[in-house]
């Protein structure tokens, strides 16, 4: 499901519905402005496959509305940055959010965040992942200047089309609880496993570590022991199944 419209929504139903690595997903768009909608075609997606894309209009912090978009059976709800607040609109982002985790806790919620400065009273709500565009440009321009080309590595690990891996975060199986980083990408290599362990998730007591190519020493290194809580980062071209390569 995706709350509100701007430029971005063709580009993110596209690459849903296109996607080499997961079933094309049926897309319900919620609409607060008909006319905004309307006057802008060029947002709207080029649906060709056999995934459906509705459009519903009302307010995502309607509960009739997130019924009728059958808000108890989606895997996930993106909520975009609504145009006419301009840049207020982290404020109604936010009320949509709540108002869609209350209809279905289960649902995993993205907002897109346009002031960072907000970033502190958002992340206090029960919003999954939140999406600032500023902070992401800024790090990548930092990052094109010291390893040049590195904005066209991202740009291929994000997109869905046929023939570019994909970056897949999974739930450690229990066979391979308290193995380390170490010895499960031994395991991994040897068994030919179609795709890459490049770091883990760990939560902690006070907060949750991403460790992406762990060194050898430290607190959360390469020979740490992964708890059941634990989740596994790996890169390839579908979704891994990890028991055969254990």
């Amino acid at each position: 499901m995706i709350c509100n419209c701007n430029e971005k929504v063709k580009t993110i139903v596209e690459e849903l519905q296109n996607s080499t690595v997961q079933a094309p997903l049926d897309i319900v768009l919620i609409v607060q402005d008909p006319q905004l909608w309307q006057d802008h075609p060029h947002w709207h997606p080029v649906i060709t496959g056999t995934a459906r894309f509705i459009v519903i209009y009302g307010r995502p912090t309607d509960e009739y509305i997130l019924q009728k978009a059958d808000i108890s059976y989606a895997r996930a709800a993106i909520i975009l940055a609504d145009p006419k607040y301009g840049k207020q609109a982290d404020a109604p982002s936010s009320l949509n959010a709540i108002a869609i985790e209350r209809a279905n806790p289960q649902v995993h919620t993205v907002m897109e965040l346009l002031s960072s400065m907000n970033r502190p009273h958002i992340e206090q709500s029960e919003i999954n992942e939140i999406i600032c565009l500023g902070e992401i440009s800024e790090k990548l321009i930092a990052s094109s200047c010291i390893t040049p080309g590195v904005t066209n590595i991202f740009e291929n690990l994000l997109t869905t089309e046929d023939g570019t891996p994909q970056i897949f975060i999974d739930t450690i199986p229990q066979r391979a609880r308290q193995l380390s980083f170490r010895q499960l990408s031994k395991k991994f290599i040897l068994n030919e496993a179609p795709f890459l362990l490049i770091g883990y998730i760990r939560h902690l007591r006070a907060e949750t570590r991403i460790v992406i190519n762990p060194k050898s020493t430290g607190l959360l290194n390469k020979d740490s022991p992964l708890s059941g809580r634990s989740k596994l980062v790996t890169m390839g071209y579908q979704k891994p199944d990890f028991l055969p390569y254990l």
